[in-house]
C-alpha cells in the first residue's frame, strides 16, 4: 500500500496536543499531496463552527448537512450554520519546502486487469484520494497549540490509517493521497481543477462541509468517479448521480425509522406529531404521514397521524407556556409523541416539562378520600440533536421514555470498541473521537468493496450490508420517482438507510433497535 501521508506511523507516543502538533509537523514535511507552498494572494475563508471539536456546543442539522450552534437560550430556528470570524493575523500558514512538491511517485503501479459489469474496471492497485479539512493554513509552527478545528481531521486521519494498515495486511493494494480541503469551497474547487491525482482516482472520499461535497459530487458525476461522502446528510447534494454514495442517512430516513419503531411498538392510534408553528417544522410531518401510509398499505385520511402544532408569538417564544397536551392523553393509556424539532432547546425543554406534568395530573380540589387520577404512560421520540443538549434535566428524558434517532451508535461495552480504543491510544497517545471510528469503518468497508468489486462497486452495495463499529452500513439505491411505470428508473444516489433508535434508560442512551 502506498500512502502519501505517512507521518502518523512514525510518530513517537506522545500525549494530548503535543502528538497533534507532531502530526501536523510530520504532515507538513512528508506529503507531496497535502501541503504545498502556501499561497498568500487571497485571504482564507471563514471557518465555521461545524468543525468545532468541543462537545455540547453543536448539533447536526440533517436538512443542511451542517453542524449548527445551539445558543444557551435559543430564540429562533437555527437551520443554517452560524459562522465565527477567526482572525488570521497571528496564525501564519505552514511553509513547506519547494522540493516536497516534486514527489509524485505512487508505490503500487495501477494496471488495468479486466472489465466487468456496469462499466467497472479491475486494477492491480487502486488510487484513492481523501479530502479532509486539516486547515493547514491556520497552523502556527511556532506555537504549542493546534488550531482547534483541525483536530477533527487529524482524529479522522488516525482512524483512517488504522483501517489502511488492516487492509494492507489483507492484501488490499491502495495508493492513498490525502489533500487539505481547508473547509473552503474555493480551495476544493481549485483542487478539482488543478490536481491530476483527483482525475486519476478510482475512489474519492470526503470532504466535510455540504457545499464542498456538492462540488466533489458534480466532479465525480462528470468524470465517472465513484465518490463516498462520509459526513453530509443533505438530501439535495446529488441529482441523478449513481456515482455518489452517502454514508449518513437523510432527515427523511430518520423520520421513517422513527415512524417504523413507534408503529411496531405502540401502534398508529397512539402516535401524535408535535412541532412549533414554523413552516420548516410543520413540513417534516409529511415524512411521517407518508411512512405510516406505506406501513398501513393504503392512503386514507382515517390513517393519518394526529398532529399538534404549538402556536408561537413574540410574547411566548421563550416560555412556550401555551403547550396543552391534555387532549391527547387518556388516564391509564399510552401516548407517543414524535417531536421532529431540534433548533430551539427552550421549546424542547418546555414540551418535556409539560408532558411530565400531564403524565401525572394533580387535582387540588380533589376530595382527600378519593384516589389520585390514574397516571398516563408517555413515550417521546426526538431527533439526534437532543443528545447534545446541555440545559435539559435528564430526569425528563428518563421519566418520559425519550427515544432519539441517530446515524451512529458506539457500544462502549463492546469488546471490539474497547479493543479499538486501546489500539488507537497505544499508537497515537490520545483517545479516539467519534470521527476516528467513522473513518475506520468507512475506510475499511469501502477499501474492501473497491478491491472486491472494482471501480463501480456501488452497484453491489445492496448485497453487502455490514455491522461496523460506528454504525451499520445498509445501502440502498435512491431512484427518481416516476409516474410512467419505468422498470429501471434513474438512480439518484446510493444512501445508507440504517438509522439507530436509541432509548434513554439508566441515564444514558442505549440501543433500542428492533433488528
Amino acid at each position: 500500500m502506498s500512502f502519501m501521508i505517512s507521518a502518523l506511523s512514525r510518530l513517537p507516543q506522545l500525549n494530548g496536543n503535543r502528538l497533534l502538533i507532531a502530526l501536523f509537523l510530520g504532515l507538513s514535511v512528508s506529503s507531496c499531496a497535502l501541503f504545498r507552498k502556501a499561497e498568500t494572494e487571497a485571504e482564507p475563508e471563514e471557518v465555521g463552527e461545524e468543525l468545532d471539536p468541543l462537545p455540547g456546543k453543536k448539533i447536526y442539522d440533517p436538512e443542511t448537512g451542517q453542524l449548527v450552534i445551539v445558543d444557551e437560550t435559543p430564540e429562533e430556528t437555527m437551520d443554517t450554520i452560524k459562522w465565527k470570524v477567526i482572525s488570521t493575523d497571528s496564525i501564519p500558514p505552514i511553509q513547506s519546502g519547494e522540493g516536497i512538491a516534486q514527489e509524485e511517485v505512487m508505490g503500487n503501479p495501477s494496471k488495468l486487469i479486466r472489465r466487468g459489469d456496469f462499466g467497472t474496471e479491475f486494477y492491480t492497485s487502486y488510487n484513492v484520494t481523501v479530502l479532509l479539512p486539516f486547515l493547514s493554513d491556520r497552523f502556527n509552527p511556532e506555537s504549542e497549540e493546534i488550531f482547534r478545528s483541525s483536530t477533527w481531521a487529524l482524529n479522522y486521519y488516525g482512524g483512517m490509517q488504522m483501517a489502511l494498515d488492516e487492509l494492507d495486511e489483507q492484501g488490499v493494494k491502495l495508493n492513498v493521497r490525502v489533500m487539505d480541503s481547508k473547509a473552503q469551497e474555493a480551495a476544493v474547487g481549485k483542487l478539482l481543477n488543478t490536481r491530476s491525482e483527483l482525475y486519476n482516482s478510482h475512489l474519492i472520499m470526503g470532504p466535510y462541509r455540504s457545499d464542498n461535497v456538492e462540488l466533489v459530487a458534480e466532479f465525480a458525476r462528470r468524470n465517472n468517479k465513484t465518490y463516498v461522502s462520509p459526513h453530509s446528510a443533505s438530501a439535495n447534494v446529488a441529482n441523478a448521480n449513481p456515482n455518489y454514495i452517502q454514508v449518513s442517512p437523510t432527515l427523511q430516513s430518520h423520520c421513517q425509522a422513527i415512524t417504523q419503531h413507534a408503529f411496531e411498538n405502540y401502534g398508529r392510534k397512539k402516535i401524535v406529531l408535535v412541532s412549533r408553528d414554523k413552516e420548516v417544522e410543520r413540513a417534516r410531518f409529511n415524512y411521517f404521514q407518508e411512512e405510516i401510509f406505506r406501513l398501513e398499505g393504503r392512503i386514507e385520511d382515517s390513517l393519518r397521524l394526529r398532529e399538534y402544532v404549538v402556536n408561537v408569538d413574540n410574547n411566548d417564544e421563550e416560555r412556550f407556556g401555551n403547550i396543552d397536551l391534555s387532549p391527547f392523553m387518556t388516564p391509564g393509556d399510552t401516548t407517543v409523541f414524535i417531536v421532529p424539532s431540534w433548533s430551539n432547546e427552550t421549546f424542547i425543554y418546555s414540551f418535556l416539562s409539560q408532558a411530565k406534568l400531564a403524565k401525572n395530573p394533580m387535582d387540588l380540589n380533589r376530595d382527600p378520600r378519593q384516589s389520585q387520577p390514574e397516571s398516563m404512560h408517555v413515550v417521546v421520540y426526538g431527533m439526534p440533536q437532543w443528545q447534545e443538549y446541555e440545559r435539559i434535566d435528564f430526569d425528563l428524558y428518563e421519566s418520559l421514555n425519550v427515544h432519539i434517532s441517530s446515524d451512529a451508535y458506539l457500544d462502549n461495552y463492546s469488546d471490539d470498541v474497547r479493543f479499538f480504543k486501546r489500539k488507537f491510544y497505544n499508537r497515537f497517545g490520545i483517545t479516539p473521537g467519534e470521527e476516528a471510528f467513522l473513518a475506520y469503518d468507512v475506510t475499511r468497508y469501502f477499501g474492501r468493496m473497491l478491491n472486491e468489486y472494482g471501480t463501480n462497486f456501488q452497484y453491489q452495495l445492496e448485497q453487502e450490508p455490514e455491522q461496523m463499529l460506528h454504525t451499520r452500513f445498509d445501502f440502498e439505491r435512491v431512484v427518481r420517482p416516476t409516474t410512467t411505470g419505468m422498470e429501471n428508473p434513474p438512480i439518484q444516489k446510493f444512501e445508507n438507510k440504517h438509522v439507530n433508535i436509541l432509548k434513554f434508560q439508566d441515564y444514558q442512551f442505549q440501543s433500542a433497535n428492533l433488528r
